[in-house]
C-alpha cells in the first residue's frame, strides 16, 4: 500500500512538473513496470484526476499523453489563502475597514442574483433551504441540510473556501449570514457554530416563521 501511495504521488508530481507525458515518459522516470504505470492512470482517470489525449504519430501507434485536471491540480498546496489577507490588510491600510466592508458587500450581492434563479419564493421553507444547500454543495461548502425539530430546521457547512480571511475580517460572515435571510425570506436564522472560530462547522438554525409569530 505504501508503495502504491508513493508510485501514485510520484506519478502526479511528475504531471505536474512535465505538463504532459506519456506511459514511456512517465516509466522513465519510474522504477516499474508500464503495465504497472497503466494501471495507476486507470485509477487516476477514474479518480478525474488526470485525463488524457490521443495524438497520432507519422508511423506507428497513436501515443496517449496524460495531464492533470482541475481537481488534480487542487492537490498540490497553494498560497491563495495567505496572499488574499496580505491583498486585504494593503487595502485596510491604505483605504480603511469600510473598504474591505465594500468589497465583502458587493461579493454578497452577486452571489443573491446567483442564488435567487435556484431558490424560489413560492416553495417551501424546507425546500428553500433544500436549495439552498444544493447551491452551496456546488461552491464547495460541503453543505448538509438536517431537520433540527419540529420548530426549525438546521444546516452544516463542514468546508469555508475563505476560512482564512473570515478568520481575521468579520464582514465575510455577516454578510454570509445576510445572504441566507435574503434567500430564504427570513430572519429568522442563527449561527451557532463557526469554522472561522476553530470549531468544525458552520451550523446554521432557521425557525419556522409561523411558529415564531404564535409564541
Amino acid at each position: 500500500m505504501v508503495k502504491e501511495m508513493s508510485t501514485r504521488q510520484a506519478i502526479l508530481e511528475l504531471l505536474k512538473k512535465q505538463r504532459e507525458l506519456s506511459v514511456s515518459g512517465l516509466k522513465q522516470f519510474l522504477d516499474i513496470t508500464e503495465m504497472a504505470v497503466r494501471k495507476h492512470l486507470v485509477k487516476l482517470e477514474g479518480e478525474y484526476l488526470i485525463t488524457s489525449r490521443t495524438v497520432r504519430q507519422p508511423m506507428g501507434r497513436p501515443v496517449i499523453f496524460y495531464k492533470l485536471t482541475e481537481e488534480g491540480n487542487k492537490i498540490f498546496p497553494t498560497n491563495y489563502d495567505a496572499i488574499a489577507v496580505e491583498l486585504l490588510q494593503d487595502i485596510q491600510e491604505s483605504m480603511g475597514t469600510d473598504a474591505i466592508d465594500t468589497l465583502f458587500e458587493n461579493r454578497e450581492k452577486r452571489m443573491r442574483k446567483k442564488y435567487i434563479r435556484q431558490i424560489f419564493d413560492d416553495d417551501s421553507l424546507e425546500e428553500r433551504v433544500s436549495a439552498l444547500v444544493n447551491v452551496q454543495n456546488e461552491s464547495g461548502y460541503m453543505a448538509e441540510y438536517t431537520e433540527a425539530g419540529e420548530d426549525e430546521i438546521s444546516f452544516s457547512q463542514y468546508n469555508c473556501p475563505i476560512a482564512a480571511i473570515a478568520a481575521r475580517y468579520d464582514k465575510p460572515c455577516e454578510c454570509e449570514l445576510e445572504l441566507f435571510k435574503q434567500v430564504l425570506g427570513t430572519d429568522q436564522i442563527k449561527r451557532v457554530t463557526c469554522i472561522a472560530k476553530g470549531e468544525k462547522s458552520c451550523q446554521y438554525i432557521v425557525k419556522h416563521t409561523s411558529n415564531v409569530e404564535s409564541e
